[in-house]
């Protein structure tokens, strides 16, 4: 009965798990040795980096809205850590709360068009993004510049056997954020919000506030995302962030958050995220060309949103 009521609550997110392990071990047999320590510290670490930009994005679409503007947020964190500190590890210690609180400051304009102003979410924060581009391409001049510092090359970089440090550390901030999510009083009203806005206003809830503080989480997860990602790749450059718009999207999808609101769970984001990295590393063993693994991505968001739709059509019933 017990293991019935687990199933029940939470059987789509443990099929979602199982779906990338057999995409592992059916990557592994096309490609053999791809399953190797190295390699899988290397996927941990990419799927760590998708999971915090996920994380972020779980925020706003589980109030019924999205943030497409989480490539120039990532973008802004990383250039903004490398010109702080110009490399130096010292330079830190106030450096990473300014990339913070820039994405804070970001995701809030966001989220305060969005609640305060009545700007569709999509609108908005499509029109963000050319915003947050427009700035840090003027500023910069088009032309990447910047050192990051040693430790966060070392964090993005570094592991111990088959997991990286940076995967370690999404998980420790992914604890944090399923305790919000889950168990603390913040959680249950971005829930209701998604439910129902109405009803959340008759409960007492400061709807716009709720909704101006999912963005806002979303725009800091963006920045630190960004942040860490530039010591992955040791090299600033324009448009790195690019790829996790829609990545962020699907792997929430995937993981059945309903991106009509109201319900999921972030423990089915982290599980969406194994399996986009793990597709991911399948296209690139197979050979496709970047066209037809669009198409898959398209297809296999059509399909998540399609599914977390009808559950949430079904629940309504």
């Amino acid at each position: 009965m017990a293991a019935k009521t687990v199933w029940k609550k939470s059987g789509s997110i443990i099929m979602t798990f199982l779906v990338a392990f057999l995409l592992l071990a059916f990557v592994s047999v096309m490609k053999p040795g791809y399953a190797n320590m190295a390699n899988l510290k290397v996927l941990s670490i990419s799927i760590a980096v998708l999971g915090l930009t996920a994380l972020g994005q779980t925020f706003p679409i589980l109030t019924g809205g999205m943030d497409l503007s989480i490539p120039w947020m990532f973008c802004i964190g990383g250039y903004l850590c490398a010109g702080l500190t110009g490399g130096e590890n010292s330079k830190m210690i106030y450096a990473v709360p300014i990339v913070l609180i820039a994405g804070l400051v970001m995701g809030s304009f966001n989220g305060f068009g969005i609640a305060y102003v009545g700007i569709a979410p999509v609108i908005m924060t499509m029109a963000s993004n050319i915003i947050f581009q427009g700035l840090l391409v003027g500023i910069t001049e088009g032309t990447p510049g910047g050192t990051i510092p040693s430790f966060i090359k070392t964090m993005a970089n570094g592991g111990s056997g088959f997991v990286g440090w940076l995967f370690l550390f999404w998980v420790a901030v992914s604890v944090a954020a399923w305790l919000l999510l889950a168990k603390a009083p913040y959680g249950r009203k971005i829930y209701a919000v998604g439910n129902s806005e109405t009803c959340s206003l008759y409960s007492g809830i400061n709807v716009k506030l709720m909704k101006l503080s999912a963005y806002a989480l979303c725009g800091m997860m963006a920045a630190l995302a960004g942040m860490l990602y530039s010591g992955r790749v040791s090299q600033l450059y324009l448009g790195m962030g690019d790829t996790y718009q829609m990545a962020s999207v699907s792997a929430v999808a995937i993981g059945g958050v309903s991106l009509v609101g109201g319900s999921g769970s972030y423990i089915g984001t982290m599980a969406g995220c194994f399996v986009i990295i793990i597709l991911d590393g399948l296209l690139a063993a197979m050979n496709f060309s970047q066209g037809v693994q669009k198409v898959i991505y398209g297809i296999v968001l059509f399909l998540a949103v399609m599914i977390s739709s009808r559950k949430k059509n079904q629940g309504m019933e």
